[in-house]
């Protein structure tokens, strides 16, 4: 399972403002069970936690590239491909252009 988030470091950033893991879910306006199951890595992450992430590093002034993997790129894989068709490859995102 890739990971997008960087779980440690957000732990971390947890810690050192003394927030415990529901207060952490509050401040990345997730569900708390949710980010349970990420930090268990049950779950790798989505767009809910990615958004939430980004949210909170601007809203705190940190760097999110600490906390964000943009440059693993989105899976692109839908099984079979068909004799006529051709697979491509997804650009990562790059949010500081």
């Amino acid at each position: 399972m890739k990971e997008y988030i960087n779980i440690k470091k957000i732990l971390e950033l947890a810690d050192s403002k003394k927030w415990s893991i529901p207060v952490l879910a509050d401040e990345l306006n997730i569900d708390y069970s949710y980010l349970s199951r990420v930090i268990n890595k049950e779950k790798p992450g989505g767009a809910k936690l990615i958004l939430g992430v980004l949210n909170l590093c601007f809203k705190e002034g940190l760097d999110h590239k600490e906390y964000i993997f943009l440059n693993i790129p989105l899976s692109t894989d839908n099984g079979d491909v068909l004799q006529n068709e051709t697979s491509s490859t997804v650009n990562p995102i790059n949010l500081s252009a």
